[in-house]
């Protein structure tokens, strides 16, 4: 029983961040290395054009935003966007109820858009 529980935690701690992408038109643009993208708080004043929208998702505690954050930037690059508007972090509470007890699980969630400019 302990083993199995062992097991359990282990699958549950090496979750990992994923992401779900809405391009927003079709056109392609080569892919850039994702230290080129600017990521930015808030919208920039320069002109741009949004090409899409990427949500990120972490489903354990041990990931935090800076990894959600490092998976919108990576979706950005392969899309050859220039830059990133990040939107508010967010979490979602689960819980998983099991013979012993009940466990929280947490899920963070972050978005942005994918832009380039004109």
């Amino acid at each position: 029983m302990r083993r199995a529980l062992f097991v359990c935690m282990c699958v549950v701690a090496a979750g990992c961040v994923t992401a779900q992408t809405q391009r927003l038109n079709s056109d392609v643009r080569p892919a850039r290395a994702p230290e080129s993208v600017v990521v930015f708080e808030e919208a920039p004043e320069r002109p741009y054009t949004t090409i899409a929208r990427v949500e990120s998702r972490a489903d354990n505690v041990f990931k935090d935003y800076g990894d959600l954050r490092a998976k919108i930037v990576d979706e950005a690059a392969q899309l050859g966007g220039e830059a990133v508007i990040l939107g508010p972090e967010s979490k979602e509470t689960e819980f998983i109820i099991l013979t012993t007890g009940m466990i929280a699980s947490e899920k963070k969630k972050l978005a942005g858009e994918v832009i380039v400019f004109r």
